[in-house]
């Protein structure tokens, strides 16, 4: 265990220098591909692979198939004992482990990873830490919203949902960080933080392990592609971590593996980068919806939705193929004016659990416009409520989506033109040696930033325009279906 003394110089053990403990350390990215396959077979003792490390333009590092690989086969087989988790964080660190236990869970990871990132320029390091060649070969940067300047956050993400999810991701990482030093002040700023960063773009959560978070070296070098159904995770028959391929593979061909169903959005601000436009089948637009706080039954509203497990703010995926049912119910209920406030209850009942809500709810309640912008995710449910209000209510709904829609698309500062134009931009060529440390100049980040962030914008402006026509569409329909029954 590390000495700790009150003095400046022992605090600043890693270094005397203020100013060195500001920066990343220079050993990140420096270990070369022969010095990583060494340390995976002899420390890892990694079996015979039918994959090799590559690199690619847009996607970095990856695994490419060295052999022919069938659909269904497991491949990578990496012993459990090479896994980093929060447990192996907590035995292998030098640091206090009393302080370290009572951090969260990322936090012990990020400050595991800062620790032996520090510590790489010390000849002894390999000693001290197993994983010091595994750390010494992350890359220097991901990309990730983490990184940027904030002017381009604000920027480049004006207009889109995912800007509030990207300020949140950097105050919840900068709160953390603070929280990490008050107990570690020998752990600088600018490490940590590319702890978190790492931690963001190559954390698994390994399902058969009871969901625990893992830093699984060698797996970690597989990229994401959209609607690639092959997941890492832990095989219990063999104990060591797999990935079940969902395709063939001839040799020379990338391997890809599933980090999720996740929008563009959320890949750019974790991973720092974005398919091209269409290229993702998972891509929303997240619409943030909440009952308006002046609505004078909204404490009752709010009793009554958390009375089913649902949110006073919610957030509903709009999608190329269609929006949930789910939005126009959660509408209804907080735009409904009850005639009688006791019904509250029984109106939030008849939108979200009755199989088929009573015809007096369905019919005999008055629709006003009561809905604010909020953050949550709405829970997955079931086929069950209705839209209250009857059809005077379903057409209530549509017309306050389209709003809605029309609204944000008017919050986007480009013209759609000139965002299809940036999305269509060349990605910038890295140099080999930049590819591999994961670094390059401010000017190739900054470009890499400015297609990836219109990709996301086009994707969003695409659904959103979708999403207005076909509701629009809805709404002649419902009217005229309206007049004719009259």
């Amino acid at each position: 265990r590390k000495e700790q003394t009150s003095s400046s110089s022992s605090s600043s053990s890693i270094s005397s220098s203020k100013a060195l403990l500001e920066e990343l350390p220079k050993a990140i990215g420096s270990c070369s591909r022969e010095e990583l396959h060494r340390w995976l077979e002899d420390v890892v003792n990694l079996p015979r692979q039918k994959l090799a490390l590559e690199y690619f333009k847009e996607e970095g590092r990856g695994l490419i198939a060295t052999e022919s690989i069938d659909r269904g086969e497991k491949v990578l087989e990496i012993p459990r004992d090479a896994i980093i988790t929060v447990d192996v964080a907590l035995k292998e660190s030098l640091l206090e482990r009393k302080k370290l236990s009572e951090l969260q869970e990322w936090s012990i990871l990020a400050s595991f990873l800062a620790e032996m990132a520090q510590n790489l320029g010390d000849d002894r390091s390999s000693s001290k830490y197993r994983f010091s060649t595994y750390v010494k070969a992350l890359p220097r940067s991901t990309g990730s919203v983490l990184e940027w300047p904030e002017s381009d956050v604000r920027t480049l993400l004006a207009g889109s949902p995912s800007l509030f999810s990207a300020l949140e991701r950097r105050a919840s990482v900068a709160a953390a960080i603070t929280e990490i030093r008050a107990n570690f002040p020998e752990l600088n700023e600018k490490t940590l933080q590319w702890a978190f960063d790492i931690l963001f773009s190559r954390l698994i959560r390994l399902e058969s392990l009871g969901g625990n978070l893992a830093l699984v070296p060698w797996a970690d070098m597989l990229n994401h592609q959209p609607g690639c159904e092959a997941f890492i995770d832990l095989d219990q028959g063999s104990g060591k971590v797999c990935l079940t391929t969902d395709r063939s593979y001839e040799p020379g061909e990338q391997v890809w593996a599933s980090y999720g169903q996740r929008p563009s959005s959320e890949l750019l601000i974790s991973y720092g980068f974005a398919p091209a436009v269409g290229d993702n089948p998972d891509d929303e637009y997240a619409l943030n919806l909440q009952v308006d706080e002046e609505d004078p039954f909204a404490s009752a509203k709010v009793n009554a939705l958390a009375s089913q497990n649902i949110q006073a703010f919610e957030t509903f995926p709009l999608r190329l193929n269609g929006y949930p049912r789910q939005l126009l119910q959660y509408a209804s209920f907080a735009m409904c004016t009850p005639d009688d406030p006791s019904k509250v209850d029984e109106l939030c009942r008849a939108a979200f659990v009755d199989i088929q809500a009573p015809k007096s709810l369905r019919n005999g309640v008055d629709l006003a416009r009561g809905l604010l912008a909020s953050k949550d995710v709405f829970k997955s449910r079931g086929k069950r409520g209705a839209v209250l209000g009857g059809v005077q209510g379903e057409i209530a709904v549509r017309e306050m989506l389209a709003d809605v829609t029309s609204d944000a698309l008017d919050r986007y500062p480009n013209t759609v033109d000139k965002d299809k134009g940036l999305a269509l931009g060349r990605m910038p060529e890295m140099p080999e040696v930049s590819m591999w440390i994961g670094d390059a100049s401010t000017a190739i980040k900054s470009s890499m930033r400015s297609v990836c962030a219109a990709r996301v914008r086009v994707s969003e402006r695409r659904i959103l325009a979708k999403t207005d026509a076909e509701v629009r569409l809805q709404l002649r329909r419902l009217k005229s279906e309206q007049m004719n029954s009259k």
